[in-house]
């Protein structure tokens, strides 16, 4: 039987699904990693799950049932963007399982906050005008998140609104943050993103750069440089 040198689980962010990980997973497996790459409720292979009521809490369902229900220990819980919310409420339940935990270019949420929360007024108005005009009502559409493609979906819109309970258990893990450096189509995460960096240095958690846009994973050579910023992690 194979013997893993540690164990990833790679959550991706908002309209797409698991498979955006699939060269970076194939990349970590090669360095001797068991990985897994979750999918949340209606978006990628799921999006047939799609339903008005899908809560921030089912996804954090997801992340957690992936790592219960596999057995996973000593878990390196990767998030990205959305995905980060997700995950530092993923740690605060199951804090126990996860030995380090790592925000792409996301946003780690704090007790009584929302997505928004972080976002601001001015987004969250945007994106109010946006769900109700194209989203009826209750989803974000799939333009948001960037260049068109058959396998981004719309995504939605209630999880950004949850306020989370939480009992503070993630801050006692270490932290890691990766910035990617290169803003374009996503000028809107400049403010919330710095707003990450100044409670991650707040926490003590280190602080890496990525020469990307906001979607390393998918592209050549960025997927490569993640994958080595993730190994220094994992292996320091």
């Amino acid at each position: 039987m194979k013997k893993y040198k540690g164990v990833v689980v790679l959550v991706h962010g908002a309209g797409v699904g698991g498979w955006v990980y699939r060269d970076v997973a194939t990349l970590l497996r090669a360095h001797g990693y068991q990985v897994h790459t979750p999918t949340f409720t209606g978006l990628g292979e799921r999006v047939h799950l799609l339903r008005k009521d899908i809560p921030l809490q089912t996804h954090v369902d997801d992340i957690v049932n992936c790592i219960e229900y596999n057995g996973l220990k000593e878990v390196i819980l990767v998030g990205h963007s959305y995905g980060s919310a997700v995950v530092s409420v993923a740690v605060d339940r199951i804090s126990e399982k996860i030995k380090k935990q790592v925000y792409l270019d996301g946003f780690f949420l704090e007790d009584g906050q929302s997505i928004m929360d972080i976002f601001g007024e001015e987004r969250f108005k945007n994106l109010s005008k946006i769900v109700k005009e194209e989203g009826e009502g209750w989803y974000i559409p799939r333009r948001v998140f960037g260049k068109e493609h058959p396998l981004i979906l719309d995504m939605p819109w209630t999880p950004y609104l949850d306020k989370v309970k939480l009992n503070n258990k993630g801050k006692g893990i270490p932290g890691y943050f990766i910035d990617c450096t290169n803003p374009h189509y996503f000028e809107q995460l400049i403010g919330p993103k710095k707003i990450m960096k100044e409670k991650c240095k707040e926490r003590g958690w280190k602080i890496y750069k990525l020469d990307s846009d906001h979607v390393p994973m998918t592209k050549s050579p960025e997927r490569e440089l993640l994958v080595d910023i993730l190994l220094k992690i994992i292996e320091e």
